[in-house]
C-alpha cells in the first residue's frame, strides 16, 4: 500500500513538469557594452526538466519574435545556456554586449508559459565634450581626461590622436613606436569606461592638441601648454646704473671745490694732549731744579729726611 502511494506521488510530480518562476511577468535588467548579462528563467524545481522544451526569443519589431541561436545571426558565439548542472535552470548568458543587444527578450516554455525581460545596454557617450587646456612642465607628466558616463561601460573601440600641424592631420598615439614609445599609459584596467591617457617624461614636442574618440563624430579635445617650472628657474637680477656725465677739464679761472673738513678722531687727540702736558711738567721741573740746591732723600728709623748737596 505504501509503495503504491509513493509511485502515485512520483507520477503526479512528473506530470506537473516545470512551473516557471515569474511566469507572465516582465523583468528589467541593465547591463553595459562589452560586458555580459544573465537573463533569468528557471523552474521552481531546478531539477525538473521541461517536458515540452523551451526557447529564447528576441523581439525584432512589433509582435515579431526571432529565435536566438549561437550558430548564426547577431548572437553568433555570444550566447550560452547554463542548465548543465540544473535542468530546470533555463537562464541565458549573453557575452560581449553591444548597444544593439538592448531590447525585449522572451523565455518560452511550451504549454507552461513565458517570462519577458527588457534589457537596457548602456553604451559609452563621452562626457564634457568642451575643449580643455592643461598646463604642464617639461620633464613632468600629464593626465589627459576622457571617460564614459558610467565607468563600467566598455566602449566598442576608442583612440587617442594628436594633431600634426605640419601635415594637417590627426595621428594615432601608440606606446610601442614613434614619439611616445614607453611613455603613454591607459587607466582602463579596473574601470573600462576610464579612457584617460597618461604621458610621462614630457618634451617640447609633446605640446599641442589631442583628442579622444569612441565614435567617428564624438571626440574630447585637450591641448597641452608648457610653462617654466618655478623650481628650476634662475633668478635674474637687473642692475641699473646711473648714466655718468663727463667732467670738463678745469681752466685756470675755474676753482676746485674744497673738500669738507674732517673731524679729528677723539682718541688720537686725547693722546696728543696728555703727551703735551707731560712735556710742560718736565720743563717746569727741570727749570726749578736748576734754581734750587740739590737734595738727596734718605730714610732712617726716625723717619724720612732730605740732605742738601750744597
Amino acid at each position: 500500500m505504501f509503495l503504491t502511494f509513493c509511485l502515485l506521488f512520483i507520477g503526479l510530480h512528473v506530470s506537473d513538469g516545470c512551473i516557471l518562476v515569474n511566469r507572465s511577468e516582465s523583468l528589467r535588467i541593465t547591463a553595459y557594452t562589452g560586458g555580459s548579462v544573465l537573463l533569468p528563467c528557471y523552474c521552481t524545481d531546478l531539477h525538473t526538466k521541461p517536458q515540452t522544451g523551451f526557447t529564447w526569443k528576441y523581439n525584432t519589431k512589433g509582435d515579431e519574435w526571432e529565435k536566438i541561436s549561437s550558430e548564426s545571426g547577431q548572437y553568433r558565439d555570444r550566447v550560452q545556456l547554463v542548465n548543465g548542472q540544473s535542468q530546470g535552470n533555463l537562464s541565458l548568458l549573453i557575452s560581449h554586449l553591444t548597444e544593439e543587444d538592448g531590447g525585449q527578450y522572451q523565455c518560452y516554455v511550451q504549454a507552461v508559459g513565458n517570462v519577458y525581460i527588457t534589457l537596457t545596454v548602456k553604451g559609452c557617450t563621452l562626457i564634457n565634450l568642451k575643449s580643455q587646456t592643461i598646463t604642464a612642465h617639461i620633464g613632468g607628466s600629464v593626465l589627459l581626461p576622457c571617460s564614459c558616463p558610467d565607468l563600467q561601460t566598455t566602449p566598442k573601440g576608442f583612440t587617442w590622436e594628436k594633431r600634426n600641424v605640419f601635415k594637417s592631420r590627426w595621428e594615432v598615439i601608440s606606446s610601442e613606436s614613434g614619439q611616445y614609445r614607453d611613455r603613454v599609459q591607459l587607466f582602463n584596467g579596473h574601470s573600462p569606461g576610464n579612457l584617460s591617457l597618461l604621458i610621462s617624461h614630457l618634451t617640447e614636442e609633446d605640446g599641442g592638441e589631442y583628442r579622444c574618440g569612441v565614435k567617428q563624430s564624438e571626440h574630447i579635445y585637450v591641448r597641452i601648454n608648457f610653462e617654466e617650472d618655478p623650481s628650476k628657474s634662475t633668478a635674474v637680477v637687473n642692475v641699473q646704473t646711473r648714466p655718468t656725465t663727463s667732467i670738463p677739464a678745469s681752466s685756470s679761472s675755474s676753482q676746485t671745490p674744497e673738500a669738507p673738513p674732517q673731524s679729528l678722531p677723539f682718541v688720537p687727540f686725547a693722546l696728543v694732549t696728555v703727551i703735551f702736558l707731560h712735556i710742560i711738567v718736565a720743563v717746569v721741573y727741570h727749570t726749578k731744579r736748576n734754581k734750587d740746591p740739590a737734595r738727596v732723600p734718605y730714610s732712617t728709623a726716625d723717619g724720612d729726611g732730605v740732605v742738601s748737596l750744597e
